[in-house]
């Protein structure tokens, strides 16, 4: 009898060079955030990967499933530069989650997700936190996730964050990561199972009278001591490259290399540094005597014995001064076995300060910047970007906090400047801000009368509004510049080849370098003071011919040759021939 004949297999197709990068590049934006997420102890439910499924009538998929005790992340990754037709699809799905988490999980539970071997049985489906996570390789408009509500965004610089915190840190960045996704420590683990557990936890110390600390009035000032591992799971930093509203934050990324000499001390010598740490403490703070009565800070006149009661929670004590003492405890990594001792049985001093009830966050904010600043200026490090920063918060009325809030508010908004301008450590690629804010936007905005936009500004508060400290007509005055450098560099990339104006260094003869947005900045300064007109229709007219200006010719320290050439030739008036 005859052989069948084998079935040729059908040949794979080949894959263009632009359809290999496309695909490393979704394997490599996929696998940080496996890494990630693996890194501080969640599980990955490999059934649930990409796999196709009908639920409420909406045919959908998640790229990812991470768990973690009761925790659930659903996950939908994206290197597409428009999100926008993607994720609105996504979100007929997840508003069908949102209607019901307990009642998502059971159906999740089953085929076709099958997560039930991962997640286990040890909490009820109302236990469980359902997070549908949205991360994309590329900038997500506010506005889009605004709209797309249901879900949270992890945008790729929080991705990059998080890689580097859980390779300093290790298992430690575990209490962050669970902040960033929004998750209550009572409502976390084991404490969803105990409702009666312990909401608070004390801490020996002493507390100081309020007219000794010379703080501002019911800030109260207390010393005690606390095990690192209990520090660690309440401890945030306002580092300025982490996941947090960006307004607030002014503290360096953690440091590897010191965080490696700190633990190596701690290994050799097993015992604490001696000098304390500065913190801020949770609004349910309480400073108790030993019968647990409450101590009044205003009617004492010595440093008195206490109980400091804090809180369990994540993210609530907030570190000052002292970031690498606390996190060279971290778990995980090399000498754990020395360390993971350490870490429950060693105290460290610290120096917390409680705000009154009124304070306001921004007001908290301001305070522990200013503090933050008196103990690190005098440092090598405290360079102007750090200060910069600073200064937006505890002196917004700067002329160099007002141009970072225009920078923000270019960089935020839907102009052509969205989303090109450097925000962290992490935003690759992007423009860094110190320069353009100190040699481009302060000349410009400066709230005095040379300010060229100051000068044009009409507003009823505008002589008075620095000196009164008015916030709201601060506000106006940053969305009145905003709005007016949005016009003019809208009406210069209207004349200019859109492939060049990129901030991607891969592009030959790129446009947006510090070098020509300092340049043009410099230009529309001139173009004030020349009385033109800013409307969109009237520099359009005058920007004819943009396209074939050397702007390739200028070296980085160049931008004021640049600023003055591209006034002379669109900009400056023409003198009339002579008769």
């Amino acid at each position: 009898m005859a052989r069948a004949k084998a079935t040729p297999k059908k040949k794979k197709k080949a894959l263009s060079p632009e359809e290999r990068a496309k695909r490393n590049l979704q394997r490599r934006h996929r696998r940080e955030i496996r890494e990630v997420f693996s890194a501080v102890g969640f599980q990955r439910a490999e059934a649930a990967s990409d796999k196709e499924f009908t639920y409420c009538g909406v045919t959908s998929d998640f790229d990812d499933v991470f768990i973690l005790e009761n925790v659930v992340v659903f996950v939908e990754y994206t290197t597409a530069h428009d999100i926008s037709e993607h994720a609105k699809k996504k979100y007929l799905m997840y508003d069908r989650i949102r209607q019901d988490d307990a009642q998502f999980v059971a159906f999740a539970r089953g085929t076709p997700l099958s997560i039930a071997g991962t997640l286990g049985t040890k909490y009820s489906d109302n236990q469980i936190r359902v997070i549908l996570l949205y991360c994309s390789l590329n900038t997500v408009q506010t506005e889009l996730k605004n709209q797309i509500n249901h879900a949270l965004f992890m945008d790729y610089s929080i991705v990059r964050y998080f890689k580097l915190l859980t390779r300093t840190v290790r298992r430690s960045a575990q209490h962050e990561l669970l902040a960033f996704l929004g998750v209550n420590y009572k409502a976390f683990a084991d404490k969803a199972l105990n409702a009666n557990a312990s909401p608070r936890d004390p801490f020996h110390g002493s507390v100081l009278p309020e007219h000794h600390s010379k703080f501002p009035n019911g800030y109260k000032v207390v010393s005690f001591y606390i095990q690192p591992s209990a520090l660690l799971s309440r401890a945030y930093v306002l580092r300025r490259d982490g996941w947090r509203d960006r307004g607030g934050l002014y503290q360096r990324m953690i440091l590897r290399a010191k965080l490696d000499s700190i633990r190596k001390y701690l290994v050799d010598q097993k015992r604490v540094f001696v000098n304390n740490i500065i913190v801020t403490l949770p609004a349910g703070t309480k400073i108790l005597d030993a019968e647990d009565n409450t101590i009044n800070t205003k009617t004492i006149h010595n440093t008195l014995p206490a109980v400091i009661s804090i809180p369990s929670e994540f993210n609530s004590v907030g570190i000052i001064d002292g970031q690498h003492r606390v996190f060279s405890y971290y778990e995980g990594g090399a000498n754990e076995e020395v360390i993971g001792g350490l870490r429950s049985q060693q105290n460290l001093l610290v120096t917390g300060i409680i705000y009154p009830d009124n304070v306001s966050d921004s007001e908290k904010t301001r305070f522990e910047a200013g503090l933050f600043l008196e103990i690190n200026s005098t440092q090598s490090n405290a360079k102007s970007e750090l200060k910069q920063a600073i200064n937006q918060l505890i002196r917004p009325f700067l002329a160099d906090s007002i141009a970072r809030d225009v920078l923000d508010k270019l960089n935020d908004g839907t102009g052509v400047l969205s989303g090109k301008f450097s925000q962290s450590f992490f935003d690759a690629g992007g423009l860094r801000t110190t320069s353009v804010v100190s040699y481009g936007l302060r000349p410009l905005v400066r709230p005095t009368a040379p300010g060229p936009l100051f000068a044009r500004w009409m507003d009823s508060d505008k002589d008075t509004f620095v000196s009164f400290e008015n916030d709201a007509a601060r506000k106006r005055y940053i969305d009145y510049c905003a709005s007016q450098i949005g016009v003019f560099f809208a009406a210069a990339k209207s004349r200019l080849p859109t492939d060049r104006w990129t901030t991607s260094r891969t592009i030959q003869n790129r446009l947006l370098t510090p070098t020509v947005v300092n340049g043009l900045i410099g230009a529309m300064r001139q173009a004030l003071d020349a009385g033109v007109e800013m409307t969109f229709e009237k520099l359009h007219d005058q920007f004819a011919g943009l396209e074939t200006f050397p702007f390739e010719r200028y070296r980085s320290s160049q931008y004021t040759v640049m600023s003055t050439d591209l006034f002379k030739k669109f900009f400056a008036p023409t003198e009339a021939p002579k008769t």
